[in-house]
């Protein structure tokens, strides 16, 4: 199949799959100079959109990658599991912002009322 159908499997766009291929993350062969997808293609763009929904980086994919032909899993789910911690951490931090900004609004409604009292 041909980048367009490519395009609408996978809900990528043509260029974003023009993109996989310059980094590295997809290889496809050619008809001329048409480039030919096969289903292995179609799963890895579905994959890498995936990654991406997750909030994982293309260059972070490439470096997944190393320049193989394939994924190496193993690799990738130690990945995934270190970005899982980055992730709670992070929902640490807006937990504990959360609350200072709640802390604040109840100081400034506080004395905001002190302020009418005195009216």
């Amino acid at each position: 199949m041909f980048i367009k159908e490519a395009s609408e499997l996978t809900g990528a766009t043509q260029r974003a799959i023009r993109l996989y291929e310059s980094l590295g993350l997809l290889e496809v062969s050619r008809s001329g100079k048409y480039r030919v997808y096969n289903d292995a293609n179609i799963n890895l763009i579905k994959i890498i959109k995936e990654g991406q929904k997750l909030g994982i980086q293309l260059s972070e994919m490439v470096s997944l990658k190393k320049g193989q032909e394939e994924f190496d899993w193993q690799v990738v789910r130690n990945f995934l599991i270190e970005k899982e911690h980055d992730v709670e951490a992070e929902i640490q931090r807006l937990k504990a912002q959360k609350t200072e900004i709640q802390n604040y609004r109840e100081s400034i409604t506080f004395c905001l009322e002190g302020v009418d009292s005195h009216l």
